[in-house]
């Protein structure tokens, strides 16, 4: 008998839909995002301001009492594309027709809901865990973006969705001595470049917002952050991310840029080989071609080579934003990609 595909409406089938991970990965393998700590607390409005303007709904499939997959389909209401719906928190035993019936039991519910193309995996929105992985499986997981078995790739694609877009990972590794570029970079009149404070939680959560909603408006699935979301994200931060890893650029104490990397790996007794992601970057339109991202990469430089952060990797860029690639990946990294995280679109309307 074909396995069941049950929307999760009560604590019993939550738990199912919580197990799914370790019948695919094994219980002591499971990628931290994926973890039932990290997922009940995505769904918990307390611990996660984003639910405020997302409606979801939970699938789970069960094969008797046996569950092996989930989906969850998701809108967000401030998603300036009114036509998109999206599918995420996808897990699944390697079998094709389980994954059909849970991506057709999101678009179904999508479809009910008015929307005409469901995009994904986006766990809730493109704000969150974004992206298939499709390339670099023999890097280790982390919490921040997504990991899954090399099987997903076709059983997404065997179910009918097309690409529509591609995040990319580069390979970074710190110069031994400051690049050219960033030794000719000057103090700019009216520019601060400083750390976060995690103390002024309020404060820095509306210049998040701000740099965030203006930086990124043209960049590809972009949704815009609320307040809310920006303080929820920052208590994320806070107890991992030492300040000096958080940058941001003030022009005449209006924000104008940021630049978060987030560490992986602490460095080892000698203070170097510390393992870092760069992971959000972003110059306001007002104050770009002024030099200040130069200012910023230069300020990054010198606390990495402090701290001992010397390789990691920048991710995920969009393949679209040749501008960032052009500028500072291929030059500053070398544009070698590690890991590819793919996004597929198709049209339920």
């Amino acid at each position: 008998m074909a396995p069941k595909i049950i929307r999760v409406k009560n604590n019993a089938a939550m738990e199912s839909f919580l197990a799914v991970p370790s019948l695919v990965y094994g219980e002591n393998s499971i990628p931290p995002n994926a973890s039932s700590g990290a997922v009940r607390m995505k769904f918990t409005p307390l611990a996660n301001s984003t639910l405020q303007h997302i409606v979801y709904a939970n699938f789970v499939a069960m094969d008797g009492d046996k569950p092996v997959g989930r989906i969850t389909a998701s809108i967000d209401t401030l998603n300036p594309r009114p036509q998109e719906g999206f599918w995420g928190c996808f897990e699944c035993i390697n079998d094709s027709e389980v994954a059909k019936d849970l991506l057709n039991a999101a678009a179904g519910w999508l479809k009910e809901k008015k929307k005409e193309v469901m995009i994904g995996p986006a766990t809730l929105n493109t704000n969150e865990q974004v992206g298939l992985l499709v390339k670099g499986f023999e890097y280790e997981s982390h919490g921040e973006i997504p990991y899954n078995p090399t099987y997903y790739q076709s059983l997404v694609e065997t179910a009918g969705m097309p690409k529509v877009h591609d995040l990319e990972c580069f390979k970074w590794k710190l110069p031994e001595s400051m690049p050219e570029k960033l030794q000719r970079a000057e103090e700019l009149p009216g520019v601060v470049v400083r750390s976060v404070n995690y103390a002024a939680l309020f404060k820095e959560a509306q210049i998040l917002q701000q740099i965030n909603n203006k930086a990124m408006a043209r960049i590809w699935g972009f949704i815009p952050m609320t307040t809310g979301d920006a303080q929820g994200f920052l208590l994320s931060l806070a107890g991992r991310v030492p300040p000096s890893l958080f940058i941001i650029a003030e022009v005449d104490k209006k924000p104008a840029g940021m630049l978060l990397s987030i560490p992986y790996k602490k460095p080892d007794k000698n203070g170097t080989n510390g393992v870092i992601r760069l992971a959000i970057g972003g110059i306001v339109p007002e104050f770009q071609h002024r030099g200040i991202h130069w200012a910023v990469l230069k300020e990054f430089y010198n606390r990495c080579q402090e701290l001992g952060y010397t390789e990691g990797e920048a991710s995920q860029v969009a393949e679209s934003n040749e501008v960032v690639k052009r500028k500072i990946i291929k030059p500053m990294f070398g544009g070698e990609i590690i890991k590819l995280y793919r996004i597929y679109k198709k049209q339920i309307g």
